[in-house]
């Protein structure tokens, strides 16, 4: 949390400092002046960029999950075989095709050796092929041993994110459009740039950086793990358009 509430005040003191170094510069009449190209490839990639972290943080997951898989991962979260006790209900045999093993789902006692002395853990729904479970039989689960916790998660399928943003895959898929993005902007930018995007101007920054401010925003509740009722994950992408609007309000209102 501390990390992204210094990233976000961060972006607005680089705003303010543009905007006082912008009102503070020499004015210039006629042509615009040759060059520039620092400020078109810093526009250009910056924005699809923008674009990028704002879907990528969509898929971020909360902080406390990823505080919760820290914590499992150094008590030795991983996959192990374990006693049934007893069976917790009637094993139910479920609907699958004629080529497929037959299987069954039953709420399991299960008994579960921890470094600080062995426990029973009911698991509701655990899956057995061929056959229904019966006491003494061994299942596999996923849990950490040297958790101490009562209520030490024990799960058939302990598969977690981890405690990044997104997959690797993912991330390098995205990148592709950004990569298209930029090169398309930049032949744009280097083409026609407004000489009014340089200098701050009320009527034409102010409502682009009330743009990048909402964005800024809507991210805010998915990197500092807020619940908002299913709302933050929606929130999060839909920030992903506020680059964009913003470049295109600038370009609009100093063309």
């Amino acid at each position: 949390m501390v990390v992204e509430s210094g990233l976000a005040a961060l972006s607005a003191v680089f705003a303010v400092a543009w905007v006082v170094a912008s009102l503070r510069a020499p004015r210039h009449t006629g042509l615009p002046p040759a060059g520039g190209r620092g400020l078109v490839w810093l526009v250009a990639w910056l924005v699809p960029l923008a674009t990028l972290a704002c879907f990528d943080l969509g898929f971020m997951v909360s902080p406390e999950y990823g505080r919760e898989t820290e914590r499992l991962e150094a008590a030795g979260f991983g996959r192990y075989s374990v006693t049934v006790a007893r069976l917790a209900g009637d094993p139910v045999r479920g609907d699958n095709a004629s080529d497929e093993p037959v299987f069954f789902e039953t709420d399991l006692v299960l008994r579960v050796p921890y470094e600080n002395g062995w426990r029973e853990v009911t698991v509701p729904g655990m899956y057995t092929r061929y056959g229904p479970p019966k006491a003494g039989m061994s299942i596999d689960v996923y849990y950490a041993p040297g958790d101490p916790r009562p209520d030490s998660p024990v799960l058939e399928d302990g598969r977690r994110w981890g405690t990044g943003v997104i997959g690797t895959r993912l991330i390098l898929l995205t990148f592709l459009p950004v990569f298209f993005a930029g090169a398309l902007l930049t032949g744009l930018l280097r083409h026609d740039m407004p000489r009014g995007m340089r200098r701050f101007a009320a009527p034409v920054h102010l409502p682009a950086l009330g743009i990048a401010l909402l964005g800024l925003l809507l991210l805010l509740p998915t990197a500092l793990g807020w619940d908002a009722g299913g709302l933050v994950r929606p929130a999060a992408f839909l920030s992903c358009v506020t680059p964009g609007a913003a470049l295109a309000w600038v370009w609009r209102g100093s063309s």
